[in-house]
């Protein structure tokens, strides 16, 4: 029988067939090193709005990628969603809006 040491970031499976060894690396640490991270700026903004509107929504890490950013598929789809999005309101609720969610609240409770 012989022993053979792992890496931490790397972990065996076993079954009775096969021995897979898999990377529990995060998805872009050895892709692109140069990822952007932080506060989005209004070029970016500009660029994910524009690209979009002429491509759609599609597969949020090609986009990236294809749009020219700099940035992680997941946090381009969270910038669209959250923010660009032309159907995020943004303001305070409406006096409808309260009463619907307190009749909501009476009704369903914290569900």
């Amino acid at each position: 029988m012989s022993l053979f040491l792992l890496p931490s970031s790397l972990s065996l499976s076993l079954s009775p067939y096969t021995f897979k060894i898999m990377d529990k690396r995060p998805c872009n640490s050895s892709q692109d090193p140069e990822v952007r991270k932080g506060p989005w700026t209004m070029e970016e903004d500009l660029i994910l709005i524009n690209y979009i509107a002429n491509h759609g929504e599609g597969v949020w890490n090609s986009l990236a990628k294809s749009a020219g950013l700099k940035r992680t598929g997941k946090s381009c789809r969270l910038r669209w969603l959250n923010y660009l999005h032309p159907d995020v309101r943004r303001g305070n609720i409406t006096p409808e809006e309260q009463l619907l969610i307190m009749e909501l609240h009476a009704k369903w409770g914290n569900r």
